[in-house]
């Protein structure tokens, strides 16, 4: 007798917790309490904050900038910031700089005879300017001697 009983009580419980009233179903089209944030394109804005600029450090790639170009336009920007830098120096002479992801190599000339402690002195003074301007680059300082 306990075979049959306990089985049974099992199976009623079973088939019983199969079945679903219509007051618990949910319908997706009749809610109408929130129907944008059941979006698939729903972005919800955050107050006074630009959703595409939360922490100008992250290269941006999702193609889109600030400024309104593509995202791979705005390596010229950061360029031609890291030449004025140098310049402004009026230490360095610039050779190159180029971009590679969030790499940043730079390749400057410095005048005069340099040994091992100066040139190694004159990258770290260029690299802490470059940083300052540029935070969002790992970047490469090669300094040169200039034979001009």
């Amino acid at each position: 007798m306990r075979k049959f009983i306990v089985p049974s009580l099992l199976l009623m419980l079973f088939v019983g917790g199969c079945q679903a009233t219509n007051d618990t179903k949910y319908d997706l089209r009749k809610d109408r309490s929130a129907p944008n944030q059941m979006a698939n394109n729903y972005k919800k804005p955050l107050v006074g904050q630009d959703v595409q600029n939360q922490n100008p450090n992250f290269l941006n790639l999702e193609g889109t900038s600030t400024r309104g170009t593509g995202g791979g336009q705005d390596t010229g920007i950061d360029v031609g910031k890291a030449k004025k830098v140098i310049q402004d120096t009026h230490e360095f002479r610039t050779d190159s700089v180029w971009i590679n992801g969030d790499r940043m190599w730079v390749n400057v000339y410095k005048k005069g005879m340099l040994n091992d402690q100066q040139r190694e002195n004159a990258e770290a003074r260029l690299h802490k300017k470059l940083v300052q301007a540029l935070p969002r680059y790992n970047i490469e300082v090669r300094v040169q001697e200039d034979r001009r």
